[in-house]
C-alpha cells in the first residue's frame, strides 16, 4: 500500500524549482512574499532593494571583466596543441558567453537606473532577473568552449581529465541544486 504523505512534504517539484529560482533571482521564496515586502514599504524592503542593487553592480564589474578578458584571449595566438583553439566552435561559444555578458551588463545598467514611479512590477522584476540569468548563460557558454576546444585538441589526457572534471561538476551541481530543491 502506498503511504500518506503529509501536505507540509507534498510540494511538487515545481513549485520547489519556482521558490528555488525566485530565492536565487530576487531574494525572496516566492512573487507574493516579495509583493507584500514591497507593499510594506519599510525596512525590509529598502535593506533588499539594497542588497538587490549591490548584487547587480557586481555582475555588472564581472561581467565587464569577462568582456576585456574574452577581448584579450581573442585577440592572443594559441600557443600549445593541449586545446584546439583554431576550431571555430570554441569561438562560436565564446561569442555567445559575451553576447550574454554584454547583455547582462545592459540590463544591470537599466536596472540601476530606473526608478520605481517608471516602471511597472512586472518589468522590474524581469529586469532585476536578467543580469544574474545573462552571466549564468555566459558562464556555460564559456565552459563548453574550453571543453570543446580540448576536444579538438590532440591530448588524450586533457580530454580524459575534462571529461572526469565535467562528471564531477554536473554530479555536484545536481546534488547542490537537489538539497536546495528538497
Amino acid at each position: 500500500m502506498p503511504r500518506c504523505r503529509d501536505s507540509a512534504s507534498s510540494i511538487s517539484i515545481i513549485s520547489r524549482t519556482r521558490r528555488f529560482a525566485f530565492l536565487t533571482l530576487l531574494g525572496k521564496n516566492s512573487l507574493e512574499s516579495l509583493i507584500a515586502t514591497a507593499e510594506k514599504d519599510g525596512l525590509e524592503w529598502t535593506e533588499l532593494k539594497r542588497r538587490l542593487t549591490e548584487r547587480t553592480a557586481n555582475t555588472n564589474v564581472v561581467g565587464s571583466l569577462a568582456v576585456a578578458a574574452c577581448a584579450t584571449f581573442l585577440t592572443a595566438t594559441p600557443s600549445t596543441n593541449v586545446v584546439d583553439w583554431t576550431h571555430e566552435f570554441p569561438y562560436i561559444c565564446i561569442g555567445g558567453s559575451v553576447g550574454c555578458v554584454l547583455l547582462s551588463i545592459i540590463t544591470g545598467l537599466g536596472l540601476l537606473s530606473a526608478k520605481d514611479s517608471t516602471f511597472k512590477r512586472v518589468l522590474l522584476l524581469t529586469l532585476l532577473m536578467m543580469p544574474l540569468t545573462f552571466l549564468a548563460t555566459a558562464a556555460v557558454c564559456a565552459v563548453v568552449g574550453w571543453i570543446g576546444a580540448a576536444w579538438f585538441g590532440d591530448v588524450f589526457g586533457v580530454k580524459l581529465a575534462m571529461s572526469i572534471g565535467c562528471s564531477v561538476f554536473f554530479f555536484t551541481l545536481f546534488v547542490v541544486i537537489a538539497v536546495m530543491i528538497y
